[in-house]
Order: C-alpha cells, then structure tokens, then sequence
C-alpha cells in the first residue's frame, strides 16, 4: 500500500510540499509583528523588518536612529539590530506600545570607562535645569528640550554625565543615547542630533586582531597589495641607562625591528635595530616610522629623544638614533641623514638641541620628516641635504594643580609635532601631541606651504599622535589619549580615532576600546589597522578596524 497516499488522502500537491518545508525547516524568530513588511536600505545593504520596522517609522525613522548597518541578529538570546544611532532590541511583552522594542544601552556601555571622570561625577541640582536623582545629573537648554519632544525616558533614559566640550562639540551622555550639539545643523530638533554611538560600538564589537606581541609599535606603511610594514621601536636591554625624555631612565639595546605583516602573518624582517626603552621595556625610542622609498628600498626613521650629545654615552650601535636609514634588500644599512646632528647645529626652534625624529612621508625626491623633539618639520633630500620647512611654536597653557602655583597661571607647553600627511591641495598637514602639563583639547592640527608660516586648521583635539588624509581632503586623526597623558597615569589610557570632515566637523570612529595607540594605516579595502597597548614591551597588538 502506498503510505504516502493515506497520509494526504486529498490534498493539493502544493500544500503538502508547504507542509513538509514548514515541518523540517527551523524557526526564524523576528521582532513582532510579523505581518509588517520588510524594507531595504541600498544605502548600507541591509533590511528592517517587521516590528523593528514599525519602531523605526513610529518613533524617528532615519533622522533619529539612521540607516540599518547589520541585520536582524541573535545576541546573549536577544534579538538585536545596529542603526547608526542606536542598536534595537527585541523584548517580548515589555513594552507593548513601542512593538516591545527597546534601544540598547550604548550610552552606558560607551561611558563605562569613563566614570572617572569629571563629567560623569554625581553633580548637584542646576537653576533652571531638570535634575534626575536618579543618575545624580541634570538636563538644560537645547538638550532638554530635544529630550522632553523628541523620545524621552522611554528612549534616551537618563542622563548619566553633564554637559561637557568633546572635540570642540558639546555632548551629553544617556543611557541609551549621546546628543551632539551641532549649531545650525538641525534647528527643527533643537540643533541637537543624536551621535553616531550604533555605528562606534559596533565597530569596537568587530574588532579583531591582526598581529600580537609586539614591542612598542609606532609607525607603519602600506603598499598596494595590503603588505604592511611596522616599525617596533623595541624594548631597550641592559646595557648602558641614561635619563629618558619623561624622567625616567631609558636603558640600550638593539631590540628595534621592523615587521612585514601580510593577512595575519607577522614576521621580523629587519632585527637589531638600537632602542631606548624604560627598565620594563615600555615607552621605547628607536625605530619610529618606516616606508617604501622610490626606489623600492626600505627607509627606516629612528627616534632619539635627547640632546644629541648624549649618544656619546652608549654603545657604537646607538649611533643610529636620531638618523634616516636606508636598508637594502641584503641587509646593508647606510645613513641618509643625520637629523639630530641638523638639531644640534641648527636648534630652528632656539630651545636647545633635542631631537627626537619621529614621523616622515616621501615627496617626489625628497624624504618629509617630524622631528618632535626640535618642534619642526624637515625637508631631507635623497643624498642627505636637510632643510627646515617649519617650526612649531610654543604656547601657555594652564599649570597643573600639583606644581602648587596660584590659580590661573599658565607655562609655556611645547607644539611636539607628530605626524605629517600630504593634502589634496598640496600642502602638508602636521599633528601635534603637545609637551608637558599636555593639556586636553589643547592640541591642533596644523598646515603648512613651505616659505610661509604654517597656520592651524583645526583644534580641540588631545594628544594627537597619528595622521592620515583621505581621498575626500577629509582628515583621520588618532590620540593616544583621549583624556590627556596626565590622566593617563591616572589609569584613563583609552584613545581615540576620529575624522574631521571639509567643515571642520569631528566625526568619532572608535571614541572608546583602543588602549595607548600610536599609528594606524589605511588598507586598500578602506578598513585600517591600529596599534594597540603600544607603550609595551611585548604585549602590544595591531588590531583591524571596519569602516
């Protein structure tokens, strides 16, 4: 007898087959309701479905929350969706008329290691302003305003930090949320929009690593088949130690390498270069930038931090240090320039002579280089002629309460140039660090055209470090501490890479999760790499950004 028969006696052949599909495919669990349709976003291929869909439209839609940028995942058995702005979540029965969605706590959980810190102390009731015991902070002006029409509670939260100045912007943290200040931008919600907090945690969430265990990573250059080169400044050693530039003594050695890292392979291709470093190894000096030359060879630029004359003191193998090199493909080194001899004998910026060459691109026939220590920016021909294209001027910034002078003096505080990235328009771009007290928002970025003085393009950054210009004039900027290196050793470690866009504009890429970071690169794909934990001796990483 046929079974099959007497388990469908008369039904259509097509409604067996939906029968037998239903029964042996799994479930697809979505955000309620079901019978709302789907939508697609060209803009970032993905979809919103079903109830996520219907909170996205009912309660802001794309000024609100913007574009999808995943789909419908499961996370910690939660179903979860990243927008721009926010990250929905799926909570069956808890919140009926919102489509039982809820907003995710990015605000909370990007200002977790910020607690520390001034703004996100308990504050006391403000004139004027709405308080909230709960969280201890108040709420005023345009972001009250914004928070009482536009979501509320119900979206945002509570406030969990006051208002406060980040990057020459004006931001509040919430639970759910950060609101931005943007003057002019969007009178119709206050001037207030909401940051793009979905997109930086979602990025800190893919973060993966490329290459571990490398010692004090600095500079680093990519070529057009996505081979990365890095300089490892080394861990010093243990021979002679003389006082480093923080106070610190900084001990010899040949520790510096440099890496070739190709997909997640990492190799030393260049070994025994010389290094200072602190006892532990960490905060190392040597092998600080690193690139392809015209000629195909690589170009090595190591650091000093000192007055030169204190190479003197070490072993002939130091003698690198403060030097341009060339290294061929059989190993040969040969100097191309002596930068710290140039500072000794020329001193362009009149402080006395520290030279401490960090940063350097090639120009045509002609190496650009950073030399932090002289607060200058140099041009270096391939036969070793060097002139000065700029120096970078001191400026008064706020004493530090420890040095126990009145309030409201100021010190002089040095520029500390960093990094140098050739413009759309021709001319170089300089970051700067910033000496002692290393003031935060103190630091700028600057532009110079050889002959002229250079002039500052942008400001309110903190202890920039690295520097890239994207095909679009836009600027990516990396700093090694988002909170100043006084903070730092305090334990507040994180930096921070961002964009400037054409206005000026300072857009956070990852404003939280990269620890002490000193370089990043750009591959062909346009996602970038990141140093990570860059002050170690041996525990530092390189970690892949998505963009």
């Amino acid at each position: 007898m046929d079974t099959r028969k007497r388990a469908f006696p008369q039904l259509p052949l097509l409604l067996v087959l939906t029968l037998l599909l239903a029964l042996t495919l799994p479930a697809v669990t979505h955000a309620q309701p079901a019978a709302t349709p789907c939508r697609d976003f060209p803009e970032t291929g993905h979809s919103v479905c079903h109830g996520f869909l219907a909170f996205w439209d009912e309660f802001g839609g794309l000024p609100l929350f913007g574009y999808p940028l995943t789909d419908e995942m499961t996370v910690n058995g939660t179903v979860v969706q990243y927008f721009e702005r926010a990250r929905f979540e799926w909570h069956p029965g808890a919140a009926p008329d919102r489509h039982d969605v809820l907003l995710g706590l990015l605000g909370t959980e990007q200002a977790a290691s910020r607690q520390g810190q001034s703004p996100f102390q308990p504050a006391t009731p403000e004139p004027s302003a709405r308080y909230f015991p709960e969280t201890a902070h108040n709420l005023s002006g345009a972001f009250r305003t914004y928070w009482e029409t536009d979501g509320g509670l119900a979206l945002f939260g509570f406030p969990i930090s006051e208002p406060y100045v980040d990057h020459g912007m004006t931001i509040q943290y919430f639970e759910r949320a950060r609101f931005e200040s943007h003057p002019g931008k969007a009178p119709e919600r206050a001037d207030v929009l909401l940051g793009l907090i979905g997109a930086e945690q979602l990025r800190l969430r893919s973060l993966t690593t490329v290459a571990t265990g490398l010692r004090n990573p600095r500079g680093m250059t990519v070529t057009t088949d996505g081979t990365v080169y890095l300089a490892e400044a080394g861990n010093g050693g243990d021979t002679v130690c003389i006082p480093g530039p923080e106070g610190n003594d900084v001990c010899f050695g040949t520790s510096g390498a440099i890496t070739r890292i190709i997909g997640s392979s990492a190799e030393r291709i260049v070994t025994g270069l010389p290094s200072l470093a602190e006892p532990d190894g960490s905060r190392a000096i040597g092998a600080h930038d690193v690139l392809i030359g015209p000629d195909g060879m690589l170009y090595v630029l190591l650091g000093l931090g000192a007055d030169p004359a204190v190479r003197a003191q070490l072993p002939p193998e130091a003698a690198h240090l403060g030097q341009l090199l060339r290294i061929a493909a059989d190993g040969t080194r040969t100097v191309i320039a002596d930068l710290a001899a140039y500072e000794t004998s020329h001193d362009p910026d009149g402080a006395g002579p520290d030279s401490n060459p960090y940063a350097m691109l090639v120009d045509g026939d002609r190496f650009i280089v950073v030399d932090a220590g002289a607060n200058a920016l140099l041009s270096v021909t391939m036969t070793g002629e060097i002139t000065t294209l700029a120096v970078f001027p001191p400026f008064m910034a706020p004493a530090p309460p420890f040095l126990g002078l009145p309030p409201g003096t100021e010190i002089p505080a040095q520029a500390v140039p960093t990094s140098v990235a050739k413009g759309t328009d021709g001319a170089y771009y300089v970051s700067e660090l910033t000496g002692f007290p290393f003031p935060v928002g103190a630091a700028r970025l600057w532009r110079v055209v050889p002959g002229q003085d250079p002039q500052i393009v942008s400001s309110g950054f903190t202890n920039l470090i690295d520097l890239a210009v994207e095909p679009d004039g836009s600027f990516t900027v990396l700093e090694i501490t988002a909170h100043g290196l006084l903070a730092a050793q305090q334990g507040f470690v994180e930096g921070a890479l961002g964009q400037v866009t054409a206005d000026g504009t300072y857009v956070p890429i990852l404003p939280t999760g990269l620890v002490t970071p000193t370089a990043f690169v750009r591959l062909p794909n346009g996602s970038l790499l990141v140093t990570q934990n860059s002050l170690s001796g041996d525990a530092a990483q390189l970690v892949h950004v998505s963009r």
